[in-house]
């Protein structure tokens, strides 16, 4: 692809994403997080602790947006150090000292609960990643970890999660939901995946949990054979090989496309083999369907029509999956022109104004099709802008 075509399409999604974030009046980290009235623009879920007591302003729609953030930071964009300024005032202002003087996740100010999921945690990846290994969001990332993997500590519900919500033929993954104590339809979801596993294995290599690194590679190992359909591509969700949520949503997929990636980063070598082999399957049963455009549909395997449009949040998170494997040689060079092509007409076609748009706000894996609601097709929706903005870290690299 023209050079001069990339340049520009990069261009075009640094305006908006800062002005977006940033450069925006109204996202201002410490005023939203303070003010349970106000909520990021991106945050078109808006759940409140009086609605539901758990996310709030912790939450993964919000950390993906700043994770993105904190890419760029990573791949040498933020010469200013603007992104990461601003994703450090988000986290610190949901940090409270508690009555215990140590420090915690304001469960006023984040909404955080230990007995709502995987939902729950994703923001703490970044905690780990910003960490110095000493500093409060360290101290933070040991109590979400501890409620996660201690097999001795008992939840603010009676129950120790690593026993009672994660099951050895599920590949001792975790149920995706386990708020009431009541499991969903089906209990591993592949956005489930990325929500816990990345936390999980930066912080377990972070502090030498070999144990846990072998979870994570065992839980990714499961879903990889499981959740795999005859035509190269995963299902939503899953109890076990032969009772499935049928749908291909091209979002789940990217979530634990990018689960992959980010796992890959920090396991043993040990595991590596076996994961890079079921990343490359992965992305090749994607490719066979990417549209023209170089973008994928809201459920890949479906013609493209009004209710079922070329997608930006899955397109994002397939671009950014492809990008960081090629970067890190998990993937051959080769991959990397069908990944560009996605990210450039994500640029041309969906940045309109200063809006992102085609973002599917969310589907539940019921077995129902919540797939095609086209109200559900919206504009800067955060668990699409993030992505968006984690695949334009990987471009800067280019």
């Amino acid at each position: 692809m023209d050079k001069a075509r990339i340049n520009a399409s990069i261009a075009r999604a640094k305006v908006y994403i800062d002005t977006l974030t940033v450069d925006s009046d109204v996202n201002v980290p410490e005023t939203v997080v303070a003010d349970e009235h106000k909520f990021f623009t991106w945050d078109n879920e808006k759940r409140t602790p009086s609605e539901k007591p758990y996310l709030f302003d912790w939450s993964y729609y919000n950390g993906v947006v700043m994770e993105g953030l904190f890419d760029i930071t990573e791949a040498g964009g933020d010469e200013e150090g603007t992104y990461l300024d601003y994703v450090c005032r988000y986290l610190d202002a949901l940090i409270v000292t508690g009555e215990d003087g140590k420090k915690h996740i304001s469960r006023n100010l984040g909404g955080y609960v230990d007995h709502h999921g995987a939902d729950c945690y994703k923001t703490a990846a970044l905690l780990v990643r910003a960490s110095d290994g000493e500093d409060d969001y360290m101290e933070v990332c040991r109590e979400l970890y501890r409620d996660l993997t201690d097999e001795k500590y008992v939840n603010s519900t009676g129950h120790i999660v690593p026993k009672d919500y994660t099951e050895a033929a599920l590949g001792h993954n975790y149920w995706h939901s386990w708020a009431h104590d009541k499991a969903p339809k089906y209990k591993v979801w592949l956005d489930g995946i990325y929500m816990l596993q990345p936390f999980i294995a930066h912080f377990a290599a972070m502090t030498g949990d070999k144990k846990q690194l072998a979870l994570v590679n065992e839980r990714l190992s499961w879903v990889a054979s499981t959740l795999l359909a005859p035509d190269g591509m995963y299902y939503h969700a899953a109890n076990s090989a032969s009772d499935v949520c049928p749908f291909h949503w091209t979002r789940a997929m990217g979530w634990y496309g990018m689960a992959m990636v980010d796992v890959m980063e920090v396991l043993p070598e040990a595991y590596l083999e076996e994961r890079k082999a079921a990343l490359k399957l992965f992305v090749d049963g994607m490719l066979k369907y990417q549209k023209p455009e170089g973008l994928w549909t809201n459920v890949a395997d479906w013609p493209t029509t009004d209710t079922n449009r070329l997608e930006t949040s899955g397109t994002a998170m397939i671009v950014y999956t492809i990008l960081k494997g090629v970067r890190n040689g998990w993937l051959d060079e080769s991959y990397k022109e069908a990944a560009v092509r996605g990210f450039v007409a994500m640029a041309e076609l969906k940045i309109r104004g200063d809006h992102l748009e085609d973002i599917y706000l969310k589907a539940s894996a019921n077995n129902t099709n919540n797939y095609e609601l086209p109200e559900y097709y919206l504009a800067d929706e955060g668990k699409g802008a993030g992505p968006f903005i984690m695949a334009y870290s990987e471009m800067l690299y280019l």
